[in-house]
């Protein structure tokens, strides 16, 4: 199983993302090709980086980000009864302080604690997760600087 990130699913998203025609196709085989989950936690970021008129011009609505869920959701290999951790909340704030996890770190050490929880990989472009005893699944390479 795979625990998809938030920047993969912005990207496929957001058409005038420069990753979006990769991402979108990437995740649409990793949907075809095996299990996948987005917990409750990602589509949270997911949802508010993509409805945020600082970030994104225009913003989405809130009905087409429904409609983006629903569509990942439907596939047959989504995993809607993972939604976050298993384990007791004390496990996500050891894992915290064993990897020195602060600022916006801990939010990534959350959706690690989950697909740590789940013995699942994760799918990122976002090198903070390597701090985190996790097995990163790479989407295709971002474009370089």
């Amino acid at each position: 199983m795979i625990v998809v990130d938030v920047n993969v699913l912005v990207a496929a998203y957001l058409t005038r993302h420069t990753m979006h025609t990769t991402a979108r196709a990437w995740l649409a085989e990793l949907l075809s090709t095996g299990e996948v989950a987005v917990p409750d936690v990602v589509w949270s970021g997911f949802s508010r980086i993509v409805t945020n008129p600082s970030i994104t011009n225009p913003p989405a609505t809130w009905s087409d980000v429904r409609s983006f869920i629903a569509a990942v959701q439907r596939h047959p290999s989504y995993r809607e009864d993972i939604r976050g951790m298993l384990a007791p909340l004390g496990s996500f704030a050891i894992l915290c302080q064993e990897t020195k996890a602060v600022g916006n770190k801990v939010s990534d050490a959350y959706i690690a604690a989950i697909a740590i929880d789940h013995n699942a990989g994760l799918a990122s472009w976002d090198s903070d997760f390597s701090a985190f005893p996790v097995t990163l699944v790479k989407p295709p390479a971002l474009p370089g600087p």
